[in-house]
């Protein structure tokens, strides 16, 4: 009995002395998700979107989680498109202010690209950063950022396909904005 006690105490205690805050981030990637040369193009979707959990903690820190979708591919002479999940795990610091709150986030991010032909690895790992500000309007917060994030590898890998003609780019930027409450 006091196993679970305890484990709903730690569970709690984020609560007692933080803010969680749940909504949506929306956005539109700013680069192409994959380089193509030759005969290959990029067929990408020109969005990303999914939930989001913000917590609030003391010292203008707070943690952020996102489950961000988006559709990827490349055609040849067929169109080949597939999922892309995207997990950033972000440490942000707030500004001071009152309605408008300048942030700066940074932390880890996972990708999970789903079945597609000549994909070497499905998933990646990288670093996100980003700025924006937070706009508190009554109980809605709404927060436009700029997110730069680097993926550790080519999910294409060259192993299966000339990297000449078709590569994941290791370089992603997004427009951003997310809506709690």
């Amino acid at each position: 009995m006091k196993i679970i006690q305890f484990v709903l105490m730690l569970g709690a205690a984020p609560l007692a002395w933080g803010q969680l805050h749940f909504g949506v981030k929306g956005g539109v990637p700013l680069t192409d998700a994959i380089e193509a040369a030759g005969n290959a193009q990029s067929a990408f979707r020109r969005y990303t979107f999914g939930p989001m959990i913000d917590l609030d903690l003391p010292a203008s820190l707070g943690v952020e989680f996102n489950a961000l979708y988006k559709r990827t591919g490349y055609s040849t002479s067929t169109e080949y498109t597939s999922s892309s999940w995207e997990f950033p795990l972000l440490l942000k610091y707030t500004f001071k202010g009152h309605v408008a709150r300048p942030y700066v986030s940074g932390g880890f991010v996972f990708r999970h690209i789903g079945d597609i032909p000549l994909l070497a690895d499905s998933g990646s790992k990288g670093f996100a950063a980003a700025g924006g500000v937070r706009l508190n309007l009554w109980i809605f917060r709404i927060s436009p950022e700029l997110r730069y994030t680097w993926w550790n590898n080519d999910v294409f890998g060259g192993r299966n396909f000339p990297a000449s003609s078709l590569s994941s780019s290791r370089n992603q930027v997004e427009a951003l904005v997310g809506f709690t409450f």
